[in-house]
């Protein structure tokens, strides 16, 4: 994944209330992650599921964050 990418990945992350990060099931905060970043910059289809892939296997560290702040 573009670097570029990675970046507006995390920043979308850090703007995400902390409780919908801990409360959501996992498939509905990829989605949430992946519908707001496809609103925020056109993404197309392999991007889009390149993303959700990312955001998927970062799960566990994305919840771990938002414990923390």
């Amino acid at each position: 994944m573009p670097p570029v990418l990675l970046n507006q990945v995390w920043k979308l992350v850090d703007t995400i209330p902390h409780h919908q990060l801990l409360r959501a099931s996992d498939h509905a905060l990829v989605d949430l992650l992946s519908q707001r970043l496809a609103e925020r910059q056109e993404l197309t289809d392999d991007e889009l599921e390149t993303v959700k892939a990312y955001i998927q296997s970062r799960l566990t560290l994305i919840r771990d964050m938002a414990l923390v702040s």
